[in-house]
């Protein structure tokens, strides 16, 4: 009876206080990297994540996480990994007022869009280079996809970016049962939809991740098997500068002959297999501060 009263009163307590309070501070903020040129604010926020972040408490925990997968890493590897991480993730932040402008600046390079032109199609992306991008990749291809995204704590915050995302041109389904049923609307339409595979979801499948078994998304695999989709890797990678390519890779190969269980734990390995070479080739450039392995 306390506990649920303690529940209900911090449930008051962040939407009445707590979320205005952190929403009147991110909003000017917001606003005012909308208002900058997008260099000027990437390389801002990338400097100020590069100075303030290894203050926090989130500093040891990405290291942590860099030494599970980099064992062999020195300590000043780590380190410098983590400064790099750091400015990156920092750019990033910087950038998103500014995703609809790189793209017809040019900034961003596509490969492999023609092969998602035509049918239903599952695309699987990571949180690596400038994930924005991932949410632009079926109407690049001429396609209104379908994303699952997980709302942010923070209800202002979240309506707002529900709101900045409408120029997507595509369906956003907020997960859980939602997301299940508007994804399987679109694939049985004949349509496209993408979800990400290197969170943690606590109820998804435990398959190796840097040699550790982790809880993974299945939905892609599950999906997948159950209306006969092929599913693409979609990879972002950031060079040198503000300049990024995305490519929508060959379609995976799904193993046949398979019980469903093993064939749903086999595509899932391979999605999380695909993502560790991809962190492993830019490992500064994936989202090491967020809990993959848990706490």
């Amino acid at each position: 009876m306390i506990n649920h009263f303690i529940y209900l009163l911090k449930k008051k307590f962040d939407r009445y206080i707590h979320d205005p309070i952190a929403a009147i501070l991110a909003v000017p903020f917001f606003l005012i990297l909308k208002i900058l040129p997008y260099k000027l604010s990437s390389y801002l926020c990338g400097t100020l994540m590069y100075l303030i972040a290894p203050l926090t408490f989130y500093n040891n925990r990405v290291k942590k996480h860099m030494q599970i997968a980099f064992p062999k890493k020195s300590k000043k590897e780590i380190n410098k990994l983590s400064s790099q991480h750091w400015f990156i993730l920092g750019q990033t932040i910087g950038e998103m007022p500014h995703i609809n402008k790189l793209i017809k600046l040019g900034n961003l390079e596509t490969e492999g869009l023609d092969k998602i032109k035509l049918g239903p199609a599952i695309l699987v992306g990571a949180h690596m280079g400038n994930w924005e991008f991932l949410l632009r990749v079926g109407d690049l291809a001429g396609r209104r996809a379908g994303y699952v995204f997980r709302p942010i704590n923070n209800w202002i915050l979240n309506k707002m970016q529900i709101h900045r995302n409408k120029d997507a041109n595509a369906d956003f389904y907020r997960k859980g049962r939602l997301a299940a049923i508007g994804m399987a609307g679109k694939l049985k339409s004949g349509e496209v939809v993408g979800l990400t595979g290197d969170q943690l979801l606590r109820e998804g499948i435990k398959v190796p991740f840097f040699g550790i078994e982790t809880p993974t998304p299945q939905a892609a695999a599950v999906m997948a098997l159950k209306w006969n989709v092929p599913i693409y890797m979609v990879r972002v990678e950031r060079f040198k500068g503000i300049k990024f390519r995305m490519s929508v890779e060959n379609k995976l190969t799904i193993p046949k002959n398979l019980e469903k269980d093993k064939a749903i734990f086999e595509i899932t390995r391979l999605i999380s297999s695909r993502i560790e070479e991809w962190i492993i080739d830019k490992p500064e450039q994936w989202l090491w501060a967020h809990r993959r392995w848990g706490k």
